[in-house]
C-alpha cells in the first residue's frame, strides 16, 4: 500500500493509487506527495511532526514546514505504548523508542503508558 502526504494540510492517506485531491481543509485541492510504502517502522519528522509507518525511510522532499523532512526512526511497531512529555507524540512499539530529534527541541522524554 502506498502512503501520500498533503503538503498543505498534513493529511496522510494510504491507497493503491493517487488519492483524490478534492476538499483540502487548507483550501482548494490537496497537494499530495508520495512518501513511502506502508510498513512496520515508525518514522517521525521533527519539522512537521508527521508520524508514518513505513518499510524504509520515507521520501525527504515535500515537507509542509520546509523543503525537506527530517525523519527519525523511532522503532518497530508493537504493543508497548509510549508518549513524549515534550512534544506529545504517542506511539506503540516493540521496544523503547529512539530519543533523538524531538520536534519540541533536544531529545524526547518518553514515558510508558
Amino acid at each position: 500500500m502506498k502512503m501520500f502526504l498533503c503538503k498543505k494540510c498534513k493529511a496522510v492517506v494510504q491507497g493503491t493509487g493517487n488519492p483524490d485531491g478534492k476538499g483540502c481543509p487548507a483550501g482548494g485541492m490537496h497537494d499530495y506527495t508520495y512518501i513511502a510504502e506502508t510498513g512496520p517502522k515508525l518514522h517521525l519528522c521533527s519539522r512537521c511532526r508527521i508520524l508514518v509507518s513505513t518499510f524504509g525511510e520515507p521520501a525527504a522532499f515535500g515537507c509542509p514546514e520546509g523543503a525537506y523532512h527530517t525523519w527519525n526512526l523511532l522503532g518497530q511497531a508493537g504493543t508497548k505504548a509510549y508518549a513524549c512529555k515534550k512534544c506529545s507524540t504517542k506511539v506503540e512499539l516493540d521496544s523503547d523508542p529512539d530519543p533523538k530529534n524531538c520536534p519540541a527541541g533536544g531529545v524526547h522524554q518518553w514515558k510508558k503508558g
